[in-house]
Parts: structure tokens; sequence; C-alpha cells
């Protein structure tokens, strides 16, 4: 029996069908969403992410030497590796309960040009990622005076993580008047 003989040139056309016709398909292409990114912390009840690039340092809260005629909030000033930074307790300049130093507390050293000030708060949670265009709140009209600061919101497992601007803190009048 005489075998037929294709030519290389319809072999492999033949062979291309025949892969084209048993591919499994090229996956879906899946829009991934946009993340945002910040540094979670928290200020008495109160749970707040800020933007990383306004933040240059986490640290567990040294000794501090108080400033006489200062209000209450400043607690001081400590020297962190050769560089004086006043500590302003967040909590208590909000009108909560002060800070009180233990092992959750941590200092937040804020990265704003000219402005040597570290922030106690309460408690620093890690970094978090939030979908940037479903989770997104207006908090323009919540009552708490710690988020005056805040620059909208993220909501994740009936959690409000407000957005804190430490630009807009440095830049507050009342921020920068530190004498009682």
């Amino acid at each position: 029996m005489a075998k037929s003989r294709l030519d290389p040139l319809s072999l492999l056309h033949h062979m291309q069908q025949q892969s084209r016709s048993n591919s499994p398909g090229l996956p879906e292409q899946v829009q991934l969403a946009t993340l945002w990114s910040g540094l979670g912390f928290r200020i008495a009840d109160i749970q707040f992410v800020t933007p990383l690039d306004q933040i240059s340092e986490v640290l567990h809260c040294p000794s501090m030497t108080p400033v006489p005629g200062t209000k209450s909030w400043l607690k001081g000033i400590a020297n962190v590796r050769g560089t004086l930074y006043t500590i302003v307790d967040l909590a208590e300049y909000f009108g909560k309960q002060p800070v009180e130093p233990d092992e959750k507390s941590r200092l937040l050293i804020m990265n704003i040009a000219g402005l040597n000030t570290a922030l106690l708060v309460n408690e620093v949670l890690g970094l978090r990622h939030f979908d940037e265009e479903m989770e997104r709140h207006n908090v323009a009209k919540a009552d708490d005076p710690a988020m005056i600061h805040a620059r909208g919101a993220f909501l994740r497992d009936e959690v409000l993580w407000g957005v804190f601007d430490m630009q807009s803190l440095a830049e507050s009048g009342v921020f920068m008047n530190v004498a009682a």
C-alpha cells in the first residue's frame, strides 16, 4: 500500500490547524485594581492611614525633656540619633485622653521639610492597602475633631480608616502655636 505523502508546506499547515483546534486558548485578561498604600495608626478609638511619603520613620518612644511654657500636648523634645525632635501627643492635641507610652505606642516622625516633629500615637497598625477606586469615602461631615486633617477615608470590614494628611496638620496655625 502506498502512503500518501504531503509536501512539507502542507504538512506544516496541517500541524498548525491541529494545534489551534486543540489549544486551550489565552487566559482572560483581568484588570487589577489600583491599590493605595499607607501606614496605619490609631489615636484613641480612631484608625487612620497616612501616605508613606509623609512619614520618615516609626520609633519606640524615647526619653523626653519637657519644654516649659508649652501646651500640654507638646510632651517635650527628644534626641534621636543627634537630631532634636518636638514630641506631640496627637490624641491629646485633638482633645482625647493622652497617650500613655507603653509597648504599643509609637512615634511617627513626620517627613515635612523644615519641621522636626514626631507624633506620639497609641498604636501603629502596619502597612495597609486599599482599593483606590472602590473604597474612598468623603468624611467632610465627620464630627470628630481628629478628622479635620483627614482627606477622605476607606471603609474595610466595617472600619473607617481616615486618610490623615500630615502636611495639612503641619500647616495648621493651632499646631504651630505651642506656647501656653
